[in-house]
């Protein structure tokens, strides 16, 4: 198999919603870029990767809220067309899914509909993402949940509901469950103490090693996970920071990763050739050497811990990760 690019794209900032915990610190239409400079931008995307040796390119489509930009379907139409694009997600709040499901069930690269919610109850998911939320968002999937993957962020309030959301995904009948760590930035800085400690991301590590039946240890270098609830099977993601991924935003600026919002360049003007080798530098940047505290005494070689964690809440790129409970388990060399 050859080697893929896959990147995030947030084609809006607007947003319906206004979740606590939430990244963004605008939910505007004014940074939105024209279809048409887009594909110019896809156009090259794809040529430099195509002149690398990349095999194919996955997209995840979001915002904001992807679903009320009249962006989405031009982007949709255009992406189906091209070849080398293997794989298109839309990340979604959920709100206004039943609606535009049936236009979007038309496109065949589409494989995944990433719906977020934050607890198996209405209780812990409204406190984040708005009265009525839940109810909403559960009738929504209920009637198309055939290509629906449940998007859990973990916070203080919610990471002990694990079980519960993995119990919800399988009445549902979604797809899976991708668990991810909430990182304050944006609105988010307001609730900053909610981010998990080391001890309580290694009580979600143990829960997922129960449903995977492996060593928790075996765990420690992933940052998110992916609960494949039909094959009944628990992948990890290591940090993707590097030349296989990025994150683009509405104006066209380049992230390494969106949780770690360090501009490497605007495809709006420049070529992705040179974004690709500076995703490829930045990634060099984090040896073990130039790293601190346990991440460089930390024997796991293809592990840096979360950088963008880390920058988040030290403002240090280099720090150690003190949400990693390695020390916990004394197994640092």
């Amino acid at each position: 198999m050859g080697r893929e690019f896959v990147f995030q794209w947030h084609i809006t900032d607007l947003c319906n919603l206004r979740c606590r915990h939430c990244y963004q610190d605008r939910f505007d239409a004014e940074r939105d870029t024209s279809i048409d400079i887009w594909k110019e931008v896809l156009n090259n995307i794809v040529q430099s990767l195509k002149n690398r040796g990349y095999t194919g390119l996955s997209i995840n489509i979001t915002g904001g809220e992807p679903l009320i930009s009249l962006l989405l379907f031009p982007i949709m139409e255009f992406l189906e067309g091209l070849d080398f694009i293997k794989e298109i997600n839309i990340i979604t709040n959920g709100v206004n899914l039943e609606s535009h499901y049936q236009k979007l069930d038309s496109y065949k690269k589409l494989r995944y509909i990433k719906v977020s919610l934050e607890g198996p109850d209405h209780k812990s998911n409204n406190f984040i993402r708005g009265k009525g939320n839940f109810e909403r968002v559960i009738e929504n999937i209920v009637a198309i949940s055939d290509r629906v993957v449940l998007m859990y962020t973990l916070t203080k309030i919610n990471y002990k509901k694990i079980e519960d959301m993995y119990k919800l995904g399988l009445s549902l009948g979604v797809k899976g469950l991708i668990l991810e760590r909430f990182v304050p930035l944006g609105v988010g800085i307001e609730i900053r103490e909610m981010t998990l400690e080391a001890g309580e991301w290694l009580d979600v590590l143990k829960i997922i090693a129960d449903l995977s039946n492996t060593d928790w240890v075996e765990l420690l270098p992933f940052k998110a996970f992916f609960i494949d609830l039909q094959n009944q099977e628990v992948l990890g993601a290591l940090c993707n920071l590097g030349d296989e991924s990025m994150c683009l935003m509405p104006n066209g600026i380049v992230y390494p990763c969106r949780r770690l919002p360090l501009p490497l360049g605007n495809l709006q003007v420049e070529s992705f050739e040179n974004i690709l080798n500076r995703l490829k530098e930045f990634r060099a940047r984090f040896t073990k050497s130039s790293l601190k505290g346990k991440c460089y005494l930390c024997e796991i070689d293809d592990c840096i811990g979360c950088r963008a964690l880390v920058y988040a809440v030290t403002g240090n790129i280099y720090s150690e990760d003190t949400q990693c409970p390695k020390d916990i388990c004394a197994r640092i060399s």
